[in-house]
């Protein structure tokens, strides 16, 4: 199944981390990523120690190999998709003034590591969808439209709080938000 091979990945991209070597990471990400299985993927995957991640782990190093030798004229064709990106989400109207937003892109999915020995590292962080996403604008405001097919979770009118964009996080149920950037 797709979402059994992108968690697998998530793995994969971190075997030369510390953690993969940790019992409470190992044994929270085979919960995970078993979860996302199909019964026939259930039945054959049981044992962390004896699946062979380094394919895939030597597939992603040469991407990043691959990134690191880009020639400049790609370089700057991704620096300019990044600010065409920030043009676009990087900027709110507040009071009828154009505000820079502090952290416009959402975290994408992946292993939750925690600081120290956190007993949910190697959870799967999971993909946040439009379904996920609270908006807060104001009255007169046009809602922004959700990518097609999808939906927001909410769309609020809260003048009392500063955040744009909330959503829950999967791994300990705390709200994370979009805000305006300090310097607004």
């Amino acid at each position: 199944k797709e979402p059994a091979e992108e968690i697998m990945t998530f793995y994969a991209r971190m075997l030369d981390h510390d953690y993969t070597k940790k019992e409470v990471f190992n044994h929270n990400f085979m919960s995970d990523w078993r979860k996302s299985m199909s019964q026939a993927e259930r039945e054959l995957i049981k044992d962390i120690r004896k699946c062979d991640f380094t394919q895939v782990a030597n597939y992603y190093k040469e991407q990043s190999e691959q990134r690191k030798t880009m020639s400049k004229e790609e370089k700057k064709k991704l620096k300019d998709e990044n600010e065409k990106l920030r043009k676009e989400y990087g900027y709110c109207m507040w009071d009828k003034h154009r505000q820079p937003v502090g952290n416009y892109k959402i975290e994408p999915p992946g292993l939750f590591r925690g600081r120290g020995e956190h007993p949910k590292m190697g959870c799967v962080k999971k993909r946040i969808r439009p379904e996920d996403i609270i908006i807060n604008i104001g009255r007169e405001a046009q809602t922004p439209k959700p990518p097609e097919g999808h939906r927001w979770k909410e769309v609020r009118h809260d003048n009392k709080v500063s955040w744009l964009v909330m959503w829950t996080e999967n791994i300990r149920g705390n709200n994370k938000y979009i805000m305006l950037n300090a310097s607004s």
